[in-house]
This record gives structure tokens, sequence and C-alpha cells, in this order.
């Protein structure tokens, strides 16, 4: 027998057969048509120097490389303490494509 669940009976009409197994991904996933699509685009601007989404790619690759030769694996923790910068978009992107959690500090 299924467990009631009760917090269903708040959702809005049309929600209560949502299945969120249907959408098991990962937040690096999801975004690499985007990444694909626009690689010739602007990801961001910082300082008049633009990145575009093929750079960044290819920069927090480079930064989830370097996690996962330094040992880190998939659910190590990866504390990221950089104010709003570009290397922040980098290490934050790049330890989610290792696989890691990614914590402010």
């Amino acid at each position: 027998m299924e467990r009631e669940q009760f917090w269903k009976k708040s959702y809005d009409a049309g929600l209560k057969d949502l299945d969120p197994s249907k959408w098991e991904t990962s937040y690096v996933d999801i975004i690499k048509p985007a990444f694909d699509k626009f690689s010739g685009k602007a990801a961001f601007t910082f300082f008049g120097i633009e990145v575009s989404f093929a750079d960044l790619d290819k920069y927090s690759n480079r930064f989830a490389d370097m996690l996962t030769q330094n040992g880190l694996k998939k659910g190590d923790v990866v504390g990221i303490n950089l104010p709003n910068i570009p290397e922040y978009v980098i290490a934050w992107l790049g330890t989610l494509k290792a696989g890691c959690v990614v914590s402010g500090v």
C-alpha cells in the first residue's frame, strides 16, 4: 500500500499526479543544451571583457578536471570563498561538473 502523501492536498489542480522522478537529472545536464546552442554568445561580461558560453564551458571543465585529479569525487563538498567575479562562476560550475556539492564559505 502506498503511503499517503498528505502534502499533495495543498497542490494546485493538475499537480496531483506530478512525478518528479521524470526529471531526475543534474543541473549540468539541464544547461548543456543551452551552452551548445549559445556557444558563440556571451555568457557574461566583466569589466568590458566578454566570456562566451564556449569559454565558460572550457574553463569550468578545466576546473572540474583539477578537482578530480586532486582526488575529489562525486558527493564531496567544495567550499568556494570568492567575491562576485568570473572565477566564482567558473569554480561553481566546474564543481558541479565534477559531481561535487558547492558550499559558499
